[in-house]
């Protein structure tokens, strides 16, 4: 059977107009040396790129005046390409969010590590500050193992253990 012309272009339109790739996720950050210490080097997550950002066309995408941006790009290890932006916004300054998890607006970034429980046993002793303890849901097909802790400027951040158990 083949697709009459009129459907096809139709189907065509819409994939041009749709989404066809998750490029990267960013976090404004309050002091990017501070933020690459818990990113980076906690993490590990690897440097990719970074770029001083100021001018017109940064003003106009964000949408204010006087915009001067430091952004550092930072990927996990068994995820090329799918990018962390950390942002600081020099000038002008922003202020702190108090968005929390169930806030509407508010969104979370999730890791996979591979022992949920010594990350968390390792990163606790080293003073990152975590919602809980690892919780598990076990689902029809497998067990979850998650937990939710915070970045240093108090943004939520969701560890997972992965792979994950199958049943």
């Amino acid at each position: 059977t083949t697709i009459p012309p009129s459907i096809s272009k139709l189907k065509e339109a819409a994939m041009v107009n749709s989404v066809n790739v998750l490029d990267h996720v960013s976090v404004t950050v309050s002091d990017m040396e501070r933020s690459l210490a818990f990113y980076r080097d906690l993490l590990g997550l690897k440097q990719v790129e970074s770029h001083h950002l100021e001018g017109e066309n940064i003003e106009k995408m964000a949408g204010k005046p006087g915009v001067v941006m430091e952004v550092v790009r930072l990927e996990a290890p068994e995820t090329p390409g799918i990018v962390l932006d950390l942002q600081q916004y020099i000038s002008p300054k922003g202020g702190v969010s108090s968005g929390q998890l169930g806030d509407v607006g508010h969104s979370h970034i999730c890791y996979g590590v591979p022992d949920l429980r010594a990350t968390y046993r390792d990163w606790k002793a080293k003073g990152v500050e975590f919602v809980s303890e690892p919780v598990s849901f076990d689902l029809e097909w497998g067990v979850v193992r998650v937990v939710f802790f915070k970045d240093p400027d108090g943004y939520v951040l969701e560890l997972m253990q992965h792979p994950i158990e199958m049943k």
